[in-house]
C-alpha cells in the first residue's frame, strides 16, 4: 500500500466518523460473533508474591499448588508496578471463561514467569540450589499450564516463549538446553491434536513450532521465537561455539514460508518480542536525536522484513506482546507497508497498565474480523479488598470506525491518531488499557510519546528517526508524516 500523505478528504471523513457514538462493546456478547480465540498474554506470573508460602509450594506438586495458594493471607491483585499474583491470575482465568466459555483456542504470546524469578526465588526458598530453582521453575510452568487447561477443558492452548521465560536467566535462554527440553511435554499437552509434524524437534531445538489453527482448515500458526532477535540476547548457558540461534529461527522459518506458499496454505505468526523500535526505552532515553533503541538486531530484523514482503500474500495477521501495552506495528520499507503486528496488552501490572486480556473473531481463512479487549478498571480499589470490576473495554470496530483488522484499517488506524488531536488522544487512554495512573507514574513524561507513536508506524531506524525528528508535538504529528 503507497503512503497516504494528501488523501486529507478522505481522512477528515474516516475522523468525523470516529467521532460518533460508539456503541457499548459490553452488549454484544463474545459467542455470537462467530470464530473467536482468546489471547492471553505477559502474564508474569510470581509464585512468590507471598514469601511465606515459598517452601510449602516448593515440597508441593503443581497439581496442589491452587490449594496452597488459596490459604495465603494474600487474596488481592496485585497493585500497580508488581507482577501477577495468585488472586490476579485467578481472577483473570475466571473473567476470560466467563465472556468466552468455549474458544477455539487460547493465544499466550509468552513470558509465562515473573521478573527476577531467580531473585524472588532465592529471597524465599530455604533450598537456593541450581537443581531446586530448575525444578521450581518447571513447577511453575506445569501449574500455569493446568490452570490453562482447567479453565479451558479440550481447547488448544498455542504459547509463545517469551525472554523470561527460562531458568537460566532473562534473555539468556539456551537451544537444545534444558529448559526446552523439560518444557517439551508440558507445551505438547497445551497444544494438542493442533500439532504439526516435526514438533517436538523444533521445540526443543529453538522454541518454535507449527501447529493447525482451529476452525480455519486452510490455516496454519507458527510460533517463532523472536527472543534469539534480540540484542539483549546472550547464550550464556550454551557451549560458545554453538551455531547462531537467530539465524537458524530465520531459516526455519524461511522453510515454513515456502512450504506454506506450495501448499496455498495461509499462515499466521505469534511471536514474543515484536519488531521495530522499543519507544519506550528510546523515549526514556531524552529526545530527538538521542539514541534509537530497536527491539531486534538489524542483522536478523532485515532478513525478517524481507521475508514478509516475499510472503505477504501467505501471511495473514502476526500476533506478539511484550511491551504490555496495546499496541501494534506497520511493517514497511519506508515507501509501502506490507505486514501489520498485532500487540496484546498484559495481564501482569508491572509497568502500570491495566491488566487485560482479548477476544478476537476471524474468518476461516485467516482473515481478522474484530476484536474486543478486556480490563481490570478498579485495579486500584481491588488491591484494597474491593471485587475485581472486569469490562470490556473497547472494541476495535465500533470504536475506531474500521471495517476489519487488516493491513488498510490499521494503516488508516495510524492516520488518525497521527494527525488528528481526537484519534491521539483516543490511542493515548487505550495504550495503556484506561490505566488512571500510566502517563504519570510510570512513564520519563506526562502525556502522550512521541517515540512510542514514531514506533507504531515505523520499523525501520532511519523512518524512525525521520518521524521522532519531525516538528510537531506528540499526539499531533504532522500529516506530512502519516502513512
Amino acid at each position: 500500500m503507497a503512503r497516504r500523505s494528501g488523501a486529507l478528504r478522505f481522512w477528515v471523513c474516516v475522523l468525523l466518523l470516529s467521532l460518533l457514538p460508539a456503541s457499548d462493546p459490553g452488549t454484544a456478547r463474545a459467542e455470537s460473533m462467530g470464530r473467536s480465540f482468546l489471547i492471553v498474554t505477559d502474564i508474569h506470573f510470581n509464585p512468590m508474591a507471598e514469601p511465606a508460602l515459598v517452601n510449602r509450594l516448593v515440597a508441593a506438586p503443581p497439581t496442589a499448588w491452587a490449594g496452597i495458594l488459596d490459604s495465603g493471607k494474600e487474596q488481592t491483585p496485585s497493585r500497580y508496578g508488581a507482577d501477577t499474583n495468585w488472586p490476579l491470575l485467578r481472577s483473570t482465568l475466571r473473567q476470560m471463561k466467563a465472556v468466552l466459555a468455549h474458544p477455539a483456542f487460547v493465544l499466550v504470546p509468552g513470558d509465562f514467569l515473573a521478573h527476577h524469578f531467580r531473585a524472588k526465588f532465592d529471597a524465599a526458598s530455604r533450598d537456593r540450589s541450581d537443581r531446586a530453582y530448575r525444578r521450581f521453575v518447571i513447577a511453575t510452568m506445569r501449574f500455569l499450564a493446568g490452570e490453562l487447561e482447567r479453565s479451558f477443558p479440550g481447547t488448544p492452548v498455542l504459547p509463545a516463549i517469551g525472554n523470561n521465560d527460562d531458568a537460566c536467566g532473562d534473555y539468556r535462554l539456551r537451544p537444545n538446553g534444558l529448559f526446552l527440553a523439560d518444557t517439551l511435554p508440558i507445551v505438547r499437552s497445551l497444544v494438542g491434536a493442533a500439532a504439526a509434524p516435526g514438533f517436538a524437534r523444533s521445540w526443543t531445538g529453538y522454541g518454535n513450532y507449527r501447529a493447525g489453527v482451529p476452525g480455519a482448515p486452510g490455516l496454519s500458526l507458527l510460533a517463532l521465537n523472536t527472543v534469539f532477535f534480540s540484542p539483549n540476547y546472550r547464550n550464556d548457558c550454551g557451549p560458545a561455539q554453538a551455531a547462531d540461534p537467530g539465524h537458524q529461527t530465520l531459516a526455519w522459518l524461511a522453510g515454513e514460508l515456502a512450504a506454506a506458499q506450495r501448499a496455498h496454505r495461509h499462515l499466521w505468526l505469534v511471536y514474543h518480542i515484536p519488531p521495530g523500535i522499543d519507544g519506550y526505552r528510546t523515549g526514556g532515553r531524552g529526545s530527538c536525536p538521542g539514541p534509537i533503541v530497536p527491539m531486534w538486531d538489524e542483522g536478523y530484523a532485515r532478513p525478517f522484513y524481507a521475508l514478509m514482503r516475499r510472503y505477504a500474500g501467505t501471511i495473514r495477521a502476526s500476533f506478539a506482546a511484550h511491551t504490555h501495552m496495546d499496541d501494534l506495528r506497520l511493517i514497511g520499507d519506508g515507501r509501502d507497508d506490507f505486514a501489520f503486528v498485532v500487540m496484546t496488552p498484559a495481564v501482569s501490572p508491572i509497568f502500570g497498565q491495566n491488566p487485560a486480556f482479548r477476544i478476537v473473531n476471524f474468518d476461516a481463512d485467516g482473515s481478522l474480523r474484530d476484536e474486543t479487549t478486556y480490563d481490570l478498571a478498579n485495579l486500584a480499589q481491588a488491591g484494597a479488598g474491593a471485587p475485581p470490576r472486569w469490562r470490556a473495554e473497547y472494541t476495535f470496530s465500533s470504536s475506531w470506525r474500521l471495517p476489519r483488522i487488516d493491513l488498510p484499517s490499521l494503516e488508516r488506524l495510524y492516520a488518525m491518531i497521527t494527525t488528528e488531536p481526537a484519534g491521539g488522544q483516543r490511542w493515548h487512554d487505550l495504550f495503556a488499557v484506561s490505566s488512571p495512573v500510566y502517563w504519570t507514574r510510570y512513564r520519563h513524561a506526562p502525556g502522550p510519546s512521541r517515540a512510542d507513536l514514531c514506533a507504531t508506524g515505523h520499523v525501520l531506524p532511519d523512518d524512525f528517526r525521520s518521524c521522532w525528528c519531525s516538528e510537531g508535538q506528540a499526539g499531533k504529528i504532522q500529516p506530512s508524516l502519516a502513512r
